[in-house]
This record gives structure tokens, sequence and C-alpha cells, in this order.
């Protein structure tokens, strides 16, 4: 981790907020951060939700036997290529495709 010494405040606009509150809790936010004025040169900062807020709860804990793991993760693996038209392959030029210019 590094610690930052300088910041442009103005580059700044959104900031996505995460806290743990236990071993199976946490919140996730995204926030807006306005600048307003101060009695300083720094301008004082205040975040402003204004996107989806996400309270997470871990709630299983224990991994699946082998079996039930295996069946979820499975994917189709034979699954052919969609084949692209009116495109080819050139041993000079590589990637060749053809348009059609109506007259």
């Amino acid at each position: 981790m590094q610690a930052v010494e300088n910041l442009n405040l103005a580059g700044l606009d959104h900031g996505y907020i995460s806290t743990a509150v236990s071993s199976n809790r946490a919140f996730f936010t995204h926030c807006a951060l306005r600048l307003k004025k101060s009695g300083t040169i720094v301008p004082r900062m205040e975040l402003v939700e204004i996107g989806p807020s996400i309270n997470l709860v871990v709630r299983q804990h224990r991994l699946p036997n082998d079996s039930i793991r295996k069946e979820a993760m499975r994917t189709a693996k034979d699954q052919p290529k969609k084949k692209v038209k009116n495109v080819g392959q050139d041993v000079i030029q590589g990637k060749v495709g053809k348009i059609y210019v109506p007259d």
C-alpha cells in the first residue's frame, strides 16, 4: 500500500466506498465528491450518495461436495465457432473482408 501525499481534488468526481461491518457483512456505496467553499485554500469535500448501495451478507460459508460443485461449474466445451461472413485470411495482408457496393 502506498501513501499519497499530493492529490488533485478537482480531478476526483466519483468514489466507491466499501465498509466491512463484521466478518460476514459488508456495505458498498457509490458516492459523488462535491467541493464546497471553506475558509482555507483547500476546499471542503462532501460525499453525496448517487448510485446503488449494496448491503452484502455472506450466508454460505461451507463448500459444497465435489459432485455438486463440478455440476455447477460445468460449461459447454464443444460449441462450434460462429462463421463470420465475407471475411477471409490472406498470407500477405492478413485478415481480408469483402463489402458490397451497389451501382
